[in-house]
């Protein structure tokens, strides 16, 4: 559909979600009755929101499901008034079977599982029902993410560098990762042993109950290349055995070696990563090659 440049950007986020039913795989839609239609779940891009943390808040609040964000799907544009609407969507995954209600009855007064042709017929829109055959088109894949660690401290420090620990600024960074580990599922950290690293999931460490392994591999110019790259393959041998997705913190020097060990690097390369910048990788769940990439600077 194309859009008249020049119109104001009103994005949003949304997440495709099927499960294998007594049917085979259905597909979750809803019912907007303001609207009297059929959709897929997305929401407005609330201020400070990264768009995978958004399409997750928005499939719980729209389904009463709680869902994580895997392989990104497309992003579509269409006209609205006098705006142009940018949806950002992405495969889902349900984390658990349970089913409240959807948050608002006036927004969404019908949640519904349908065979995927079902779904297709039933969806309001064409870009939706686009957006439907795309996902499902996808190989599933697995995630892997990996963070330069928050901003940590320099001034007047006289200790070992390995114990300089996270600034205010780099302690709200680390609170505000939060958000982003649990868009995509995270259930396993690994870190550099220098406290900054380890003080970087700290936050989601605590609110999930997870250990955080350190890694000596990890550490800042301490290790030769060979031993980074070993280990990141490690990570990724463990993340195709069992699903989990994981994040992985480390030092500036060390993240182009640690993307390239999964066979990425392009763009860590040319453009360095901030602090409490997240490159995150979806794997292909049978190979393990990057089918794609996303990169989610800090909003702090």
């Amino acid at each position: 559909m194309a859009v008249t440049a020049g119109r104001p950007v009103v994005r949003a986020a949304g997440l495709v979600v099927w499960r294998q039913g007594a049917s085979g795989t259905e597909v979750l839609t809803v019912h907007r009755p303001a609207w009297n239609d059929w959709v897929l779940p997305k929401g407005h891009i609330d201020e400070g929101e990264l768009p995978p943390e958004t399409a997750c808040r928005e499939f719980t609040e729209e389904s009463g499901y709680h869902g994580f964000a895997t392989r990104p799907v497309s992003t579509v544009d269409y006209p609205v008034k006098n705006t142009t609407k940018r949806v950002y969507w992405w495969v889902g995954r349900l984390s658990d079977s349970s089913c409240g209600k959807p948050h608002n009855p006036r927004e969404i007064d019908a949640v519904a599982w349908r065979p995927v042709a079902d779904a297709l017929a039933a969806l309001t829109y064409s870009d939706e029902r686009q957006v439907l055959t795309k996902a499902l088109a996808l190989s599933s894949t697995r995630t892997l993410v990996i963070v330069r660690h928050a901003k940590a401290s320099h001034e007047a420090w006289q200790r070992a560098d390995s114990l300089r620990p996270l600034n205010e600024r780099g302690q709200r960074q680390a609170k505000r990762l939060r958000d982003l580990l649990t868009a995509f599922g995270v259930g396993a950290l690994t870190a550099s042993p220098a406290t900054r690293c380890k003080q970087t999931w700290r936050p989601y460490a605590q609110a999930r109950r997870i250990t955080v392994e350190a890694a000596p591999e990890l550490a800042q110019n301490a290790v030769r290349p060979s031993e980074l790259a070993r280990l990141m393959r490690a990570l990724r041998t463990d993340l195709l055995a069992d699903g989990v997705a994981r994040a992985v913190c480390g030092h500036l020097p060390e993240l182009p070696a640690m993307a390239a060990a999964l066979g990425w690097g392009e763009d860590i390369e040319t453009v360095p990563m901030k602090p409490g910048e997240a490159l995150v990788l979806h794997l292909d769940a049978k190979t393990g090659v990057v089918q794609a990439s996303e990169r989610y600077r800090s909003p702090l």
